[in-house]
């Protein structure tokens, strides 16, 4: 169908980023006349930026859930932030991970943070974890590559077909026990990422997430490059600022908060709106741009959903999770040179201080963002300034600034077949869909997804393509190969005694290897061969190891 371009009354319900791009261009890049209902009493949804207030420290606008985003992952987003001139900042994106209370902690900012505990140098499963990080960077992409190269599987199209249907049910821990990735990889580094970022619960869950999703996630965020990763930035002042631009150009009358919808019913020319407060209006169209779960009961309410809308929107589950904004130094890593833009935190349910060598039976993970660092607020202004999501203990209530709810899509295979149905929906009824649960769940997805709507089904004329984010997958053959070579070795290895006292020396000396050549990856294979083969000579492995460091 063709887009709709002559005036319409569209209205759009959920104030979210979705709503907001949806709204952006329909207000000022159409001849459409829309309206936004927003229940709560502030628009922006994540985008939630309030006032860190502390006594004897100055008072600074600080985000609570959107806060970063790069050029390559959030194409659209940067655009309109160009187009509206809302000014960005650079920042950063390191991390931490500390367990049960400092017992265990690491930060991936350097090799000294790496091992900021020196006991960590004879800790054979974080060398473990280390070659698995660089083994699941190199092979985890052939999961969104469609290019996995496994000569005992033969080349024949139905083979192919049952492979690929395969992979693209499969979840991660099926993943990494076909891979046989260590404990440490698991739970160390791996899992705290969608049980804090997607707020997924931390044992079977994580577990149970779509392999595919995850890997797009990481490589999508350039958290499978070595080098070469992109520049960071944040909203000058809080995300606040991109969601003012747009209201700026809104009539008042058209936005509606504080008023929360009770039921939205098709008909062949019109869709009815219901108000909780029963306060009726008519609209030529109506994009929903609300969770999933809040789109189908708001249809059900109106006199009753489609079969497909019930088998798509219900695919989705959500789970409801707590940012807290605060002061309290318990949820940072113990040791300061360990602190990082993003901080998980996790437990265990058998704490101990003895180096983990067999499964941590990890029980809790949360994440606090260093707002310092990301924001750029400088400590002696301000002091620490912190946004943790679902705190696995209470926050001093001295030191807490507010609490503040958001729900976060819990993705499944079944709820990634329903997004590719979407399109079965969409406009069917009059009604339109948007979310970032249409795709990964983050700013971007969301902005696309209300932008495209307003695009593809409206003829918004925007000022610039909708473009896709930048996925290109680079190969490192040699590095394949070599860390192929050493996983093959290590296997081999530890079916033998002496693996049990030269295990972390071994581990020690190739993973040096393979980050000397990850960090040249992007040279010929000689030049990869010739570091490689420098750090065994030696007149030059204490030149090579001091490069390492």
């Amino acid at each position: 169908m063709p887009p709709i371009k002559e005036r319409k009354r569209i209205a759009i319900v959920g104030s979210g980023v979705s709503g907001i791009a949806a709204l952006w261009a329909l207000n000022e890049h159409s001849e459409h006349e829309v309206n936004i209902y927003e229940a709560g009493d502030y628009v922006g949804g994540h985008t939630h930026t309030v006032t860190f207030e502390r006594e004897g420290k100055e008072s600074v606008d600080v985000d609570t859930s959107q806060i970063v985003c790069n050029p390559p992952t959030y194409p659209n987003f940067l655009s309109f932030l160009a187009h509206k001139k809302v000014r960005t900042i650079p920042t950063s994106m390191t991390f931490s991970v500390s367990r049960d209370l400092g017992l265990f902690e690491w930060a991936g900012d350097n090799l000294s943070t790496v091992f900021i505990q020196r006991k960590n140098l004879l800790n054979p499963r974080l060398w473990r974890m280390l070659l698995d990080v660089l083994r699941f960077n190199l092979f985890g992409l052939d999961l969104v590559d469609g290019d996995q190269k496994d000569g005992s599987r033969g080349t024949a199209q139905s083979k192919k077909e049952d492979r690929e249907e395969v992979e693209r049910d499969m979840s991660i821990g099926e993943y990494l026990e076909r891979g046989g990735y260590g404990d440490g990889f698991k739970e160390d580094y791996l899992l705290v990422i969608p049980s804090a970022s997607w707020s997924t619960p931390a044992d079977k869950a994580a577990l149970d997430f779509p392999a595919k999703t995850l890997v797009r996630f990481f490589h999508n965020h350039h958290l499978m490059q070595v080098d070469g990763r992109p520049n960071w930035l944040t909203v000058s002042g809080g995300s606040k600022k991109y969601v003012e631009a747009v209201l700026a150009s809104l009539p008042k009358e058209n936005l509606h908060t504080n008023t929360p919808i009770k039921s939205v019913t098709p008909h062949p020319d019109l869709v009815t709106l219901v108000e909780e407060s029963g306060k009726e209006h008519q609209y030529d169209y109506v994009i929903m741009a609300t969770h999933s779960d809040t789109s189908l009961r708001l249809l059900k309410a109106g006199g009753g959903a489609t079969r497909e809308e019930e088998d798509i929107l219900s695919s989705f589950e959500w789970s409801k999770n707590e940012a807290v904004l605060h002061w309290d130094e318990r949820f940072m890593p113990i040791r300061r040179r360990a602190w990082s833009a993003w901080n998980y935190l996790t437990s265990s349910n058998k704490p101990s201080k003895s180096p983990k060598t067999a499964a941590s039976d990890v029980n809790t993970v949360a994440l606090t963002y260093n707002m310092n660092d990301l924001q750029k607020l400088p400590v002696e202004r301000h002091g620490p300034v912190l946004v943790t999501l679902n705190p696995p203990f209470e926050v001093d209530a001295a030191k807490t600034v507010g609490r503040y709810q958001y729900e976060h899509p819990m993705y499944s295979a079944a709820s990634v077949r329903a997004q590719s149905r979407l399109p079965e929906i969409q406009n069917a009824r009059r009604v339109t869909f948007a979310g970032a649960w249409t795709n990964y769940g983050f700013h971007e997805d969301g902005f696309t997804s209300g932008l495209k709507l307003a695009v593809d089904q409206f003829g918004a004329g925007i000022p610039f393509p909708i473009r896709p984010a930048d996925r290109a997958i680079k190969k490192e053959l040699i590095a394949r190969a070599i860390v192929a070579g050493i996983e093959h070795a290590r296997v081999l290895m530890a079916s033998t005694p002496l693996a049990m006292t030269l295990n972390w020396l071994i581990l020690y000396l190739l993973t040096a290897i393979v980050r000397l050549v990850s960090l040249t990856g992007r040279r010929d294979w000689v030049s990869e061969a010739e570091s490689v083969c420098a750090f065994w000579r030696p007149q030059q492995a204490k030149g090579q190891r001091k490069k390492m460091q």
